[in-house]
C-alpha cells in the first residue's frame, strides 16, 4: 500500500503539472496541436521540422513562404511554426514524445524510413481519402514516390524530396586505363573488370569503392549491399508473403562481390583502416576523389554538395572530371538498372483535430511552384515530375540525369525490425572482408533474422 500510495501521489503531480502547463499555455494564446480559438473560427494547424546545425535552414524558409500564402487565401487558417532544434537522433526522440501527447502537431515531417514504425505506433493518420480527392499527387507524383510513404495498403505521406544512388568514376583515370569515358557498365562483371584493369594499368590509385562493414552502417546497408541485393531476382523482404528474405541465392552473390572487392590477394577497395571506419565517406569524398585517387565510388546523388563553393571541400572540377553511371543488375537482366532512395515526407498525426485543413496547408506547401523551390535550394531531387520543366531545376547540375532514376528507384521495408536486420547485414559484409565465406556469413545472418523477427520470420 506505501509504494501504491507514493505511485500515486507521483501520478497525482505529474497531473497537476501537465493541467498547470495547459493553462499557462491556454493563456499564452493556445495549444502546440493548434486547437481552436479566436475571432472567426480561426484555427491554428502547427507544423513541427527538423532544424539542426548553421544556416540556411531550407525547411523553415520553405515553411515561412508556405504560412504566408496560406495565411492569405485561407484567413481562418494560422500557421505555427515549431522547428524541432535536434541532430537526427534527438529529433526522432523528440518527435515521438510529441505525437504521443494530447498537443501533438498537426504535420511533421517524417523520415520515409521510419513511416512503418510511426504507423505501427498510432502516431499517423492514413491520407488515401484525401489523396484521391487531389488529382495532382497521383498524376504528377512518381509512382516509386508514392510507395515509399505507403505501409499495409495505406498512404502516410508526401514526399517533398529524395535521393538516388549511382555509380560515380573518374574520367581521367579511365582514360589512362584505356576505359571509355562515358563508361556504362551493363552488369557486376563489368564493374569488376573495370576496376581489375585499372588496379593493372594505373598504379596508386583505389579502383572502387563500396561501403561495406559494421562502422559505416546504414551507408553500407544501403548504398553498399542493397543496391548489389534489388539487381538479383531475390529481394530482401517479400511484401506477397510479408516474410524477410533471410536466405537465397541474391543474397550469397552480393556477398560474393563484396568478397571480391576486399579480397586481400587482389584489393580493388580501400584498405581497412579507410573502409572500416566510421569517417570513410568524409575520407572518399573529401580527399581521394577530389585528389584523383579513387576510380570508382558506388555513392549518392548528395555527394556534389561537399563539393560545391559553400561545401566541405569546394572542388570546381568535378564535373569535368567525374561520370555518371547507373547501377546494372546482376546480369543487365530487366528492369537492367537499379537505384535505392529514402528522403523525407509531410505526414499529419492520428491526434490532429483538424486533419481537412492541414491536408489543404499540405497541398499548397506542395504545390509545383513552392515545392521546386524548395527541391533546388535544399538540393533534393524532386518527387513530382512536373517539377522538373521548372528552369530553376533544370539549371542545377545533373538534374535530369538523377530525375531519372527515379521513375524505377526502390527502397529499404520500413518495418520496425529493419533497423537490427540492417546491423546484421552490415556484420555479414564485414565477414567475408575478414575472410569467412559467403555461404558462413549467410548464415549467421539467417540466424539472426530468426532471433530478430520469430522463426517464421
Amino acid at each position: 500500500m506505501r509504494n501504491r500510495f507514493r505511485k500515486l501521489s507521483f501520478l497525482s503531480f505529474i497531473a497537476s503539472v501537465t493541467l498547470l502547463g495547459m493553462l499557462i499555455l491556454q493563456a499564452c494564446g493556445g495549444s502546440p496541436g493548434g486547437n481552436a480559438g479566436g475571432a472567426n473560427n480561426q484555427i491554428t494547424i502547427t507544423v513541427a521540422y527538423q532544424q539542426f546545425g548553421p544556416p540556411p535552414y531550407h525547411d523553415a524558409d520553405w515553411w515561412g513562404q508556405v504560412k504566408k500564402q496560406v495565411e492569405a487565401s485561407h484567413p481562418n487558417i494560422k500557421i505555427n511554426l515549431l522547428p524541432i532544434i535536434a541532430d537526427e537522433g534527438g529529433y526522432y526522440t523528440k518527435l515521438d514524445l510529441m505525437m504521443r501527447s494530447n498537443n501533438a502537431p498537426d504535420i511533421v515531417r517524417e523520415d520515409s524510413f521510419l513511416v512503418g514504425s510511426d504507423v505501427t505506433a498510432g502516431y499517423l493518420a492514413p491520407l488515401d481519402d484525401y489523396l484521391a480527392q487531389w488529382p495532382e499527387y497521383k498524376q504528377q507524383w512518381f509512382d516509386s514516390m508514392q510507395k515509399i510513404t505507403t505501409f499495409n495498403g495505406h498512404n502516410y505521406g508526401i514526399m517533398n524530396g529524395t535521393d538516388v544512388r549511382l555509380i560515380w568514376y573518374n574520367k581521367d583515370i579511365f582514360k589512362k586505363a584505356g576505359l571509355p569515358t562515358d563508361w556504362q557498365p551493363n552488369n557486376w562483371n563489368d564493374i569488376l573488370t573495370a576496376a581489375r584493369t585499372i588496379k593493372a594499368k594505373v598504379p596508386g590509385v583505389i579502383p572502387m569503392n563500396l561501403y561495406s562493414g559494421v562502422p559505416m552502417d546504414e551507408a553500407s546497408t544501403m548504398q553498399g549491399f542493397e543496391m548489389l541485393l534489388y539487381g538479383t531476382k531475390d529481394p530482401l523482404y517479400n511484401y506477397d508473403s510479408k516474410k524477410w528474405v533471410a536466405s537465397s541465392q541474391g543474397f550469397k552473390d552480393a556477398l560474393d562481390f563484396v568478397k571480391q572487392v576486399y579480397n586481400p590477394s587482389n584489393l580493388l577497395g580501400p584498405t581497412n583502416d579507410i573502409a572500416l571506419n566510421t569517417q570513410a565517406a568524409n575520407t572518399i569524398q573529401q580527399q581521394l576523389m577530389p585528389a584523383g585517387k579513387l576510380a570508382i565510388d558506388i555513392d549518392g546523388s548528395w555527394v556534389p554538395g561537399t563539393w560545391a563553393a559553400t561545401g566541405q571541400k569546394p572542388w570546381p572540377q568535378w564535373q569535368q572530371t567525374l561520370g555518371a553511371a547507373k547501377m546494372p543488375t546482376q546480369f543487365g537482366q530487366d528492369p537492367k538498372y537499379v537505384t535505392l532512395s529514402g528522403g523525407w515526407a509531410y505526414s499529419i498525426t492520428s491526434r490532429s483535430q483538424h486533419k481537412n485543413e492541414a491536408f489543404e496547408v499540405l497541398k499548397i506547401a506542395n504545390s509545383r511552384d513552392l515545392l521546386a523551390d524548395y527541391d533546388v535550394k535544399a538540393a533534393q531531387i524532386t518527387p513530382r515530375k512536373d517539377v522538373v520543366d521548372v528552369p530553376a531545376y533544370r539549371d542545377v547540375p545533373m538534374s535530369a540525369f538523377f530525375t531519372q532514376l527515379v521513375s524505377f528507384t526502390q527502397f529499404r521495408p520500413g518495418f520496425p525490425a529493419y533497423p537490427k536486420i540492417s546491423v546484421a547485414i552490415d556484420q555479414a559484409m564485414q565477414s567475408v572482408m575478414q575472410g569467412h565465406s559467403s555461404t558462413d556469413a549467410m548464415g549467421s545472418f539467417t540466424q539472426t533474422v530468426t532471433n530478430i523477427a520469430g522463426a517464421e520470420y
